[in-house]
């Protein structure tokens, strides 16, 4: 994946081309040699802004982060850039065929002046994306009422009415661009044909393709993932939200059979066929019932952003534990305050770059041998005695998050083990009480998901999966 630096470098690198082809035509005399061609920048100028898009897109994570990230529209703006270089250079390139040889420096020094005025704009806005934070990836806002959804089925009919539709377009738009070299009667031909071909376009409607959107679709939560956060998530859930989803999520809470609609069951499907963004603006919104009869209150004035984004983690944590997060996008490990022996960290986010296994220590259990493949984090809950390993994490409140992410009461979580990959995600854990075996969400333990050998052999097998299949989703989580 290109990195935000990359990036930078490349969006700087055009702009740097652009100044030198700029600076090369105005040293040019007016007579004599030839100067630097058009052509060449507005083929130079189109190239680099597709590459700029294409680097975008895989670093902004598709369509959503161009178009919804700081990264993104800094992005488009310096590909607008190159779109507006390579434009000038075609309309002056087409300009300078009319113009008399007497007049041509004087169009072409105006070309080479805008152009370095364009490059120099290219250069600040590469200087704008180096310098952006972490979380400038972060999508703060989709701007459009649609979005298109993967899981949505859509009929092949309604795909050839969009593919016919396109080719309409397409060629209406073809003859457009050629109406102007046309003369007399073909340019009102072209032009009539193309509105024809416009007007005819048979578009489907929207919710046949896609599936409504609102600002807030692809925001997702910019608390750190501790265990204070998840546990406070917790406790506004059982205060606001319990009574009608159920203490357990289940959708069986004491007022549910008075309801309108029988409320959701908030585990995995939840968060597998939902977006984070649509669940926080569901929450602040509220719902209604067919017959218009509210369904759920707008909690937007009962709990700010921060205390949403910590009911949503809190049931993003609960559900993993439910099944070890199969379905369901990757969940970060609960940051936890640690006392490690070297001194190396004081929270669990101190040990990013390094592969963890997160152990829940039982003081009558015979203890796991140290790995020098990786760092052990001890959960003692307080216990008296130190365990060997390379990091304690001591608090009560780090013991029930990864009770939660269990999926058993804390007074059960003794026995039990994660691992954690070098960028912090979650990837596998082992059950107390069950038969031993590692299982994951994904292929890390085997096609599927489970792996039953625990030595150190398939130990190291679990460690090469995991960095031969890194988690794509960037880190936006603010720092604690």
């Amino acid at each position: 994946m290109v990195n935000t630096g990359g990036l930078a470098l490349a969006v700087m690198a055009a702009g740097a081309a652009m100044l030198a082809w700029s600076r090369a035509a105005l040293r040019v005399p007016r007579a004599g040699a030839a100067r630097p061609g058009l052509p060449w920048l507005a083929v130079g100028a189109l190239a680099a802004a597709g590459g700029l898009l294409v680097l975008g897109w895989r670093q902004a994570q598709g369509m959503p982060g161009l178009l919804g990230s700081r990264l993104g529209r800094l992005v488009m703006a310096a590909a607008l850039v190159m779109l507006l270089a390579a434009g000038c250079a075609a309309w002056l390139r087409r300009r300078l065929a009319s113009v008399p040889d007497g007049e041509r420096p004087a169009w072409q020094r105006l070309e080479a002046m805008l152009t370095a005025a364009l490059a120099l704009l290219a250069l600040v806005f590469g200087a704008a994306i180096w310098q952006l934070p972490g979380e400038a990836m972060a999508i703060d806002r989709w701007p459009f009422a649609w979005r298109y959804d993967p899981d949505l089925p859509v009929s092949p009919l309604s795909w050839r009415r969009l593919w016919a539709a396109l080719a309409q377009t397409a060629g209406a738009a073809a003859l457009l661009l050629a109406a102007p070299a046309a003369s007399g009667r073909w340019r009102l031909a072209c032009l009539a044909a193309a509105a024809a071909l416009a007007l005819a376009a048979d578009w489907p409607r929207p919710q046949m393709l896609w599936t409504e959107a609102n600002r807030s679709s692809y925001l997702r939560s910019p608390l750190p993932f501790s265990d204070a956060n998840l546990l406070q998530g917790g406790r506004l859930y059982q205060a606001h939200c319990a009574a009608c989803h159920g203490a357990a999520a289940d959708g069986r809470g004491e007022r549910a059979a008075a309801l309108a609609l029988w409320p959701s069951v908030l585990g995995p499907a939840l968060f597998e066929n939902r977006l984070e963004g649509d669940l926080h603006w569901r929450i602040a919104a509220g719902g209604r019932a067919p017959a218009g009869r509210p369904a759920m209150p707008a909690f937007g004035q009962t709990l700010d952003t921060q205390q949403i984004w910590q009911v949503l983690d809190y049931l993003r944590l609960r559900a993993y534990g439910t099944d070890g997060g199969a379905g369901m996008p990757a969940v970060p490990a609960p940051v936890v305050a640690l006392d490690c022996r070297d001194g190396r960290a004081a929270r669990l986010s101190g040990l990013r770059g390094l592969p963890l296994r997160v152990l829940a220590y039982a003081p009558q259990a015979p203890e796991e041998p140290q790995d020098p493949r990786l760092l052990s984090v001890a959960l003692t809950r307080g216990g008296t005695s130190r365990p060997d390993a390379d990091c304690v994490a001591a608090g009560a409140d780090a013991w029930d998050a990864y009770a939660l992410a269990a999926g058993v009461p804390p007074d059960e979580l003794a026995g039990a083990q994660f691992m954690v990959d070098r960028r912090g995600w979650l990837r596998a854990r082992r059950l107390p009480g069950a038969a031993p075996a590692w299982t994951s969400a994904d292929n890390v333990c085997g096609p599927a998901g489970r792996m039953e050998d625990t030595t150190a052999r398939g130990l190291g097998e679990l460690l090469l999966a995991m960095d031969r299949a890194p988690v794509a989703i960037p880190d936006i989580r603010r720092p604690e």
